[in-house]
């Protein structure tokens, strides 16, 4: 099994002849710890902890700006996704001469673009109220159990 997590990162860290990491550098192995190792919250503490020396106060915010710069890197990734499928569906929709597929395309668009609502419906009560069930709760003892 491979390794995983701090001990590989702390390894390739060892190579570097300075072994006084700045803080950009420890957030970076991090970034790449939690992206390219799927590293737990646990495996970085770890890391950081036992391998650097690091306390676990100090540990914790490092673990809290790598965390930022995870979810900075993810929003990016998803904000050009979003903008390439929307070009791809606008180019459809332009190039097209099927207007049974163009128009296929733009309610793809339109949910993309959040402009249709999902559409809720209530399949269990017919649109009537959902009551709490009434429990009862019958308290006995053993001498009542026969009557």
């Amino acid at each position: 099994m491979k390794q995983i997590g701090g001990k590989q990162i702390y390894k390739e860290m060892k190579k570097i002849e300075n072994r006084n990491f700045d803080k950009d550098q420890i957030v970076s192995a991090l970034v790449k710890m939690r992206i390219e190792k799927f590293a737990t919250t646990k495996t970085m503490l770890d890391f950081l902890m036992n391998d650097l020396g690091y306390c676990q106060t100090r540990a914790y915010d490092y673990i809290k700006i790598s965390k930022e710069k995870v979810s900075e890197i993810f929003k990016e990734e998803w904000e050009l996704s979003f903008a390439n499928a929307q070009a791809r569906l606008e180019e459809m929709i332009e190039v097209t001469r099927n207007e049974k597929f163009r128009l296929e395309a733009q309610k793809e668009l339109n949910k993309l673009l959040g402009l249709h609502r999902p559409q809720k419906i209530d399949i269990t009560t017919d649109g009537s109220q959902i009551m709490p069930a009434e429990v009862v709760v019958k308290i006995i003892n053993g001498t009542q159990i026969n009557d």
